[in-house]
């Protein structure tokens, strides 16, 4: 199972629970058989028991986000860094600049064909670059380095999932934001939690349609 698989469980599962949890709150709230001090009490008892409860999908939905986030950052250094020792690879590129240095590479479909070869080596994609910089048709086919950007989201992510599966808040109607947690994650994430570009999402449901 991926990490996005696993994820979504434990925020669907929490969500479930939470509901269910509120909706025996709310029903003692509206209980004609219990003084105002009794309903006080027994929330506070149900409450105190789903709090471990809380905590316990709190815990587990971070320690998912924060592996994932370490696996992506080093899948980053392996295609990049990693690749400085590959000494087959090494030539392969430094072949591949000559080319592009000397203009052998003019016609775009090739230009294509390197950039997938070399499409997850930032470090040889921005030398690339540099080389294709005043040609406007080649530069447009270079992905665009997200890795900040694709960090910022999945700690952005991360912030949510503390504030709202939180022992603090269960009192509160969760909802609504666990299930925008849920529509994020599917959708904006890959499985190993590459953020997918809004360009390519408008992109795909332009061709839905």
């Amino acid at each position: 199972m991926s990490r996005k698989s696993e994820l979504i469980n434990v925020i669907k599962g929490y969500k479930e629970k939470h509901e269910q949890f509120k909706s025996k709150v709310d029903g003692l709230q509206g209980s004609t058989e219990l003084t105002p001090e009794g309903i006080r009490k027994r929330v506070n008892e149900m409450a105190a028991s789903f709090e471990v409860i809380a905590q316990s999908s709190h815990d587990k939905a971070l320690e998912i986000l924060d592996k994932g986030m370490e696996e992506l950052e080093s899948k980053w250094r392996k295609n990049s860094v990693g690749k400085l020792s590959d000494l087959n690879y090494q030539i392969g590129l430094a072949n591949t600049i000559k080319m592009i240095e000397t203009g052998a590479i003019t016609e775009k479909e090739d230009f294509k064909n390197i950039i997938e070869v070399y499409k997850d080596d930032y470090n040889a994609l921005a030398t690339i670059g540099k080389l294709v910089s005043t040609n406007i048709e080649l530069s447009a086919e270079l992905p665009k380095d997200n890795r900040q950007y694709n960090k910022k989201v999945l700690n952005d992510l991360r912030s949510n999932i503390e504030k709202y599966i939180n022992p603090s808040n269960i009192l509160d109607s969760m909802s609504m934001a666990m299930e925008s947690l849920i529509q994020f994650i599917q959708v904006r994430l890959q499985d190993d939690f590459t953020v997918i570009p809004w360009e390519e999402i408008q992109q795909t449901e332009k061709n839905i349609h």
